[in-house]
């Protein structure tokens, strides 16, 4: 019959296989050295989506006061609230209540509406900006690492949006 051999402690010491420390240490030392230069590209990207998304927003937000408006063939429009904040807004053509409002959106932390941005941008119920602008009504929103994009309106109400851009002015 067959035995299998018993090892003596010494010799299944002699036997087992591991990684020393300075093995565990080159690799950690690797790790930290790709860490230092990813984490601030993901930082980074995070923040470019951000202000990207709240630019996405900020131009369905208009797109929708401009459906209120001419699905119900009256006005409606957005309103900068705060520098954080862009409220959706139907109005009563005759004037005499007061905006409803339906809706808004909040920007997240570090994005903010310039302030020489409009304040309220309307449009009847053709769909179009009221009062008819001489340059299209332009809202730029800034990120807080120096990069800003805009959503801008057309007279006819096309709502598009930038690129992101980096500030020189800074």
């Amino acid at each position: 019959m067959f035995r299998p051999k018993h090892l003596s402690d010494l010799e299944a010491k002699r036997d087992q296989r591991g990684f020393s420390l300075i093995e565990m240490a080159v690799v950690l030392l690797i790790i930290a050295i790709v860490a230092a230069f990813v984490i601030p590209q993901i930082t980074s990207y995070m923040r470019m989506y951000r202000l990207g998304v709240s630019g996405r927003n900020v131009a369905t937000a208009l797109q929708r006061a401009r459906y209120l408006a001419t699905s119900n063939n009256t006005l409606a429009g957005v309103f900068v609230a705060e520098v954080q904040r862009v409220d959706i807004e139907q109005y009563d053509p005759t004037g005499k209540e007061p905006p409803q409002n339906k809706g808004g959106i909040l920007l997240p932390a570090g994005i903010t509406v310039a302030p020489g941005a409009p304040k309220q941008i309307a449009f009847d119920g053709r769909g179009v900006v009221t009062p008819m602008p001489k340059d299209s009504p332009t809202i730029r929103l800034n990120g807080s690492d120096g990069y800003y994009l805009f959503v801008t309106v057309s007279p006819t109400g096309q709502v598009t949006v930038s690129d992101a851009k980096k500030d020189d002015r800074s």
